[in-house]
């Protein structure tokens, strides 16, 4: 079952959880969705010292709807967040963020309440919730008079710079513009400069016959 990912949802979930886990004792924070692909949650506040105590407010819990998540599993992260929330709002002291105050309050309501809360999640395992749009990439194809073959992912804004710089380099021996949206190329960083990843022959064919030549 999967939510309806609305920010009513995260207020309704919420003050469930707070009535049924925490007792009633948390103040509703500012709850808000996030796009956020490296952490499905996130407790954020703002903090104050004076005269050696810390007081911590302006509370805000953010939960990602980027990834296709089930009902239970959002609310996981809800809760997991809610537990960040209830040791600094009651001033609680743990040993770490995910500390022997934070575990045991987690593995309490895991067993007592049969959820699945955990201390982190592999993101990379996670689907997104929706398809990603193909990204274009600007590919620079160099043959060197030495043999060597090189593919470079290009940032646009550098382009006729990086142009100027083909025109007075000797060693290359041939050169063509591509536009390509191969996955090959989504880890490469998008270069500024006359530079490129070092392929074998076979390799810069393969890749070359599957791109669009910019003329």
């Amino acid at each position: 079952m999967n939510a309806e990912l609305t920010t009513d949802y995260l207020q309704q979930a919420f003050e469930h959880y707070n009535a049924l886990i925490f007792e009633g004792k948390l103040p509703v924070p500012k709850l808000k969705w996030s796009r956020a692909k490296t952490r499905l949650g996130q407790m954020a506040c703002k903090r104050k010292t004076s005269w050696g105590r810390t007081k911590f407010y302006d509370y805000t819990i953010s939960v990602s709807n980027y990834y296709k998540l089930t009902t239970e599993e959002i609310d996981d992260v809800l809760i997991h967040e809610m537990i960040h929330y209830s040791i600094a709002y009651t001033g609680l002291k743990d040993t770490s963020a995910h500390g022997i105050v934070f575990r045991g309050m987690m593995d309490k309501i895991n067993r007592t309440f049969g959820r699945h809360i955990t201390i982190s999640v592999r993101t990379r395992n996670l689907q997104p919730r929706m398809a990603q749009q193909p990204k274009d990439y600007l590919i620079l194809a160099l043959e060197m008079k030495d043999g060597k073959y090189y593919l470079s992912s290009v940032n646009p804004s550098a382009a006729r710079k990086i142009a100027t710089s083909l025109a007075r380099t000797r060693e290359i021996a041939h050169y063509v513009w591509y536009q390509s949206q191969d996955e090959y190329f989504h880890g490469m960083p998008r270069v500024r400069s006359l530079r490129g990843k070092r392929v074998s022959a076979e390799v810069y064919e393969t890749i070359i016959g599957k791109m669009k030549l910019l003329k």
